[in-house]
């Protein structure tokens, strides 16, 4: 399995970079998972549940799709494949770039914070018993992710943790990848409430 490379901040602006090429006022979805690839899995997970917080993340359906083409970049981890890869069908569904570069910019501030505070620790809960033990947990939340839509904002709760053990990856953070568990549980709780409750 390959390392994970490069800070938060370089990642974001690649995407930013892939979204600008584009001709026209829309970006395919395989564009941007191309521009993730070289990073490694830890870089899309980290970076593609942010993007729920943005601006994309109120367009209807959107949380939704992009829980699937976490559970797909997911599974591919837990398998082994060392690229990253979508269906056909979901490569070609496309965004507008406008919103696209909205939410690189809404970002940018915040992963500069983050690259300044993570850094390798506890490594061996990042290695690779903690990658499988995350992936399984990150395929756990993403089915909670459809239900949630019906409640606003809920569904930024799962892709908040599943973005913290992104983060644990790609710095080889153990110690995020242990709050990502404890993230977890509660994150679910409180799907669970708020579903209840609507």
């Amino acid at each position: 399995m390959r390392q994970e490379q490069g800070t938060l901040s370089d990642i974001v602006d690649e995407l930013g970079h892939a979204a600008g090429e584009t001709q026209g006022d829309r970006v395919e979805v395989g564009h941007l998972i191309d521009a993730l690839d070289h990073r490694g899995y830890g870089a899309a997970l980290a970076v593609l549940p942010l993007i729920e917080l943005s601006p994309l993340g109120g367009i209807p359906g959107f949380p939704t799709l992009l829980a699937l083409t976490i559970a797909i970049i997911t599974a591919r981890l837990l398998m082994g494949y060392e690229h990253l890869w979508a269906p056909g069908w979901l490569r070609r569904r496309k965004l507008p770039s406008d919103r696209v570069m909205q939410s690189v910019e809404w970002l940018k501030p915040l992963t500069k914070r983050i690259d300044a505070q993570l850094h390798a620790r506890l490594s061996r809960f990042a290695g690779p018993a903690g990658r499988r033990a995350a992936g399984i947990v990150i395929l756990a939340l993403l089915l909670t992710v459809p239900p949630l839509e019906l409640v606003p904002f809920a569904t930024s709760g799962p892709m908040i943790v599943i973005s913290v053990f992104g983060l644990g990856l790609l710095f080889r953070d153990g110690l995020l990848m242990l709050v990502g568990f404890v993230g977890a549980g509660l994150a679910v709780a409180a799907g669970f409430g708020a579903l209840v409750s609507s």
